[in-house]
């Protein structure tokens, strides 16, 4: 089975910094009567416990994502919760174009007493498929250089497209 699975996962950030915030918390309270006196009782506190665990790594194992079939020349848009994809398969249009671009940007987090505070500039990489439209049918985002020419490299070889690499 040949196929490119491009997955949009950020875990520290929004939902996703949720989960492991999560976890912990569950780890705490399994282990708290150990070193803790506690008036609850022991079903209550491995009730909380292995419930916040299991929503933890529900959060931390879900994310979205496009699946492309290079054999049967389909994609499926999906949001994937505990390694089930969730979506329908689509035809792929022929693709004419792989470009890689960088996009470089200054960003500044919002202090919000949850998600780190930082700014400063950030380059990502962009790969986008073109169709005969000049508009995209896809676009892929990655923080490596190397991943993005690496994986364009394969869409455009296995869609049989040209491959356009426009980094600065």
């Amino acid at each position: 089975m040949n196929r490119f699975n491009f997955k949009k996962r950020n875990l520290v950030s929004g939902l996703h910094l949720l989960g492991p915030v999560l976890i912990i918390a569950g780890l705490f309270a399994l282990l708290s009567p150990l070193f803790m006196e506690s008036g609850s009782s022991m079903e209550k506190i491995i009730g909380v416990g292995v419930g916040a665990i299991v929503i933890g790594l529900g959060i931390v194992s879900s994310f979205s994502g496009t699946l492309i079939d290079f054999n049967e020349k389909r994609f499926k848009e999906y949001f994937s919760i505990v390694g089930y994809k969730f979506g329908e398969w689509a035809d792929l249009p022929d693709i004419s174009t792989v470009k890689v671009i960088s996009n470089s940007y200054v960003i500044t987090n919002t202090p919000n007493g949850i998600s780190p505070t930082f700014s400063g500039k950030v380059t990502d990489f962009r790969t986008f498929l073109y169709s005969d439209a000049s508009k995209p049918v896809f676009s892929f985002v990655y923080s490596n250089k190397n991943k993005a020419i690496k994986k364009a490299k394969k869409l455009a070889s296995n869609l049989d497209a040209e491959l356009v690499i426009n980094i600065e």
